[in-house]
């Protein structure tokens, strides 16, 4: 029997870590000083016992192992276990209380592939039955949940899990085709998710600005002359980090899926071969591409692209699938895209962008609504929360799983940026949860406007925000996390106003609040209904995505303003009351319709101004007073249009409200007044603008993460005086 002796000492750091003003989600017999058990992905079935385990020491066996399971690599595991919760490993002999944690191996018959159960016994016994590997690290990463630190101890409720994915296939995407990331850092994105049971890498190694995979035939493919010079050029991977890569992610349970793009996207291919990819000789050199990449990744799957080009050479993509079974692999080709038949699988993308319906045969990868260069943090959590991955409750023989996608259209300042300028870790831990537990509908009307408060929509939703913050608290420290909970929080909304193209006009509500507004013949009253959260759009993006084509889609994400803004331009009103126990300093996380990303070398939105908020005219004002916006280190660069070219590379600093320094701002005590005037229209001679929204919060801020402001209450409505009296 394999026995791994694990003496636990309290790290004062895991002490420290605690959220401080999380609901507690803890099972009866926990006590309260131990802190709280946040699972996520949270299990198929838990039976929580009235009991729990204090315990000193860990005793790891794996002699019920199958042989071949990999046990080597489930102690590694258990080891990344003990560092992460603040355990020391010694060779000495276990205390009188031990924690005994047990993997044996069970019939695949009984227990699927990645499924697994996990029991905690008053005996301070774990016992971890799976059929697999895949199974057993799994519920490593449950196990890593289940134990907190108490009194210099530590302690484990005791329970039965019976858990198992609703997909197969869980992943994300790196766009490093357009931007180079080094191995090390994808390496820390991985294991990071990993612990989330994130099972899939996707590389797009290939794009128009580089190639990024060492082609021993063609070395001039990644020559650096051939690469754009503003995205790393001649920065690639070469074969031997790619199969250290491989091993790396196989042991966390992460197999990598390799993407070659063609025939399109491949503007670095033209340049260093002399050729285009649909000519003979292009063919002839794709073909030599596949044999020489296929072989470093042994998952079953290749990437091929396919989509945003018009095929000129009908026996190209047959001619490319062909080859990538010759190697024992699947095809899989974007969707909208060119598949080669019914047995390519298709990696759905265009749905909201598009306009793209799931495929109605064959088998499907699902994308849509998952791709995080539209996504702002605030939002962007709900929007993945409320989807419904390949628009099925689980997955089955078509619908394989999701990928979270992660596009790098224009520069980038680093590394790094991926995990700041990007939602990443908020959005990949609600995919994590969303894609491992599937969800019972697609909630079109909720994926961008949360749900009204006490509704079980909203406690559902409440609870996972709970879960996550206590995570970015506990396992993200000194790294990007942009999330602060944001259910309990309200505004009333009224508008539109007519601003007849004069975006920045000033309407009565910024002098006096009154029920009801009159401007011409129309009379203009705040909505009943209050807007929950503190990302609120107006109008969604994806509702004017086409708009330069003259297509909308006013319905697809409704939001509470749909049916009043419509697709016209006009000024809204938002206000909210926020109760403060006593006068201090916080910080605001603030921005306007807001631009965090570029596609297709666009950027999404017009930066501010100089001296304002935001290029479409909108404010913000607290107790009467206007909050002053910072100064801005970047250019209020023009919208160009579709197909004029390419803005200038600047990568992004600080255009987002949740990749910059929140304001900080003074909350007095009692009740406080935050006003906001949210505008869309096309003016100053740039029509670029496609957002309509804002997001405002209270935060604290530490220099890397905002939290929470403990104490405050939220009211759309203006509060009584007599509520003003009680609450103090």
């Amino acid at each position: 029997m394999n026995r791994f002796l694990i003496l636990l000492s309290l790290a004062a750091h895991m002490a420290a870590a605690e959220p401080q003003n999380a609901t507690p989600i803890t099972p009866t017999g926990i006590p309260a000083t131990a802190g709280k058990i946040a699972l996520l992905p949270y299990p198929s079935h838990v039976e929580w016992q009235p009991n729990t385990c204090t315990f000193s020491t860990l005793l790891f066996e794996t002699g019920q192992l199958a042989s071949g399971e990999r046990a080597d690599d489930l102690a590694a595991e258990f080891k990344d276990i003990a560092s992460t919760t603040g355990l020391t490993l010694t060779t000495a002999r276990p205390s009188p209380q031990t924690l005994t944690i047990v993997l044996r191996t069970a019939p695949a018959s009984k227990i699927p592939q990645e499924s697994y159960t996990l029991t905690v016994t008053p005996d301070h016994r774990v016992e971890i039955s799976s059929s697999g590997f895949a199974g057993h690290f799994n519920a490593l990463q449950t196990l890593r949940q289940l134990i907190l630190p108490h009194h210099g101890a530590a302690v484990i409720p005791c329970c039965r899990i019976e858990d198992s994915p609703a997909f197969g296939l869980r992943g994300f995407m790196l766009d490093v085709g357009r931007y180079y990331l080094s191995p090390d850092f994808i390496k820390t994105l991985v294991r990071n998710l990993s612990r989330y049971k994130i099972n899939t890498l996707h590389l797009h190694l290939t794009d128009d600005p580089a190639w990024r995979i060492q082609i021993d035939k063609y070395p001039q493919l990644t020559d650096a002359k051939n690469h754009w010079p503003t995205r790393r050029p001649g920065q690639h991977y070469t074969r031997d980090e790619l199969r250290d890569l491989v091993d790396y992610c196989a042991r966390l349970n992460v197999q990598i899926i390799p993407e070659i793009d063609m025939p399109g996207h491949s503007k670095t291919f033209t340049k260093a071969m002399g050729t285009p990819m649909q000519s003979e000789r292009g063919l002839s050199i794709v073909k030599d591409i596949i044999d020489e990449t296929a072989p470093l990744f042994p998952a079953p799957w290749f990437h091929i692209g396919s989509d945003e080009v018009r095929v000129t050479m009908q026996e190209f993509i047959p001619e490319a699938v062909k080859t990538v079974r010759n190697h024992g692999k699947t095809p899989i080709v974007w969707y909208p895209g060119h598949p080669a038949d019914s047995e390519t699988v298709s990696m759905c993308w265009g749905e909201n962008e598009a306009g793209a319906d799931l495929p109605a045969s064959g088998r499907y990868i699902d994308s849509n609504g998952f791709y995080l260069d539209w996504m702002d943090s605030q939002s962007g959590v709900y929007q993945i929360w409320f989807q419904q991955p390949c628009g099925v409750p689980k997955g089955n023989s078509r619908a394989l799983g999701s990928i979270m996608a992660v596009w790098c259209d224009a520069a980038l300042s680093g590394d790094n940026r991926i995990i700041e300028q990007y939602p990443f870790y908020p959005c990949a831990l609600t995919f994590a949860e969303r894609i491992w537990k599937g969800s019972d509908a697609k909630r079109r009307d909720l994926m961008a406007n949360l749900p009204q408060k006490g509704t079980p929509e909203w406690k559902t939703f409440s609870d996972f925000e709970n879960r996550l913050i206590i995570h970015r608290d506990r396992a993200f420290a000194g790294q990007p996390f942009a999330y602060v909970k944001q259910a309990d929080m309200e505004w009333r909304l009224i508008g539109p106003f007519d601003h007849k193209g004069r975006n920045d006009t000033s309407f009565e509500p910024e002098q006096t609040v009154k029920d009801e507004y009159v401007q011409g013949n129309r009379t203009l009253r705040w909505k009943q209904q209050p807007a929950i959260g503190g990302a609120i759009h107006i109008r969604h993006l994806y509702a004017m995505f086409n708009m330069h084509n003259h297509r909308y889609r006013l319905d697809h994400w409704p939001t509470l303003m749909s049916k009043d803004v419509g697709k016209e331009p006009g000024t809204c009103y938002a206000q909210t009351h926020i109760y403060s126990p006593k006068a201090q300093n916080v910080h605001l996380m603030f921005g306007l319709n807001g631009m965090w990303g570029h596609t297709g070398g666009y950027r999404t939105s017009r930066a501010p101004e100089q001296g304002s908020w935001d290029f479409s005219g909108g404010d913000i004002w607290l107790n009467g007073q206007r909050i002053a916006p910072p100064r801005w280190p970047f250019q209020s660069l023009p919208w160009t249009g579709w197909g004029k070219g390419r803005i200038e590379e600047a990568p992004l600093t600080q255009e987002g409200y949740f990749f910059r320094p929140p304001v900080p701002i003074h909350l007095k005590q009692g009740w406080n007044t935050i006003l906001i005037r949210s505008v869309f229209g096309h003016w100053k001679g740039d029509n670029g603008e496609r957002k309509w929204m804002y997001c405002c919060m209270p935060v604290l801020w530490d220099g890397i993460h905002y939290t929470e402001v403990p104490g405050l209450r939220y009211s759309a409505a203006p509060p009584q005086q007599t509520q003003t009296s009680s609450a103090r």
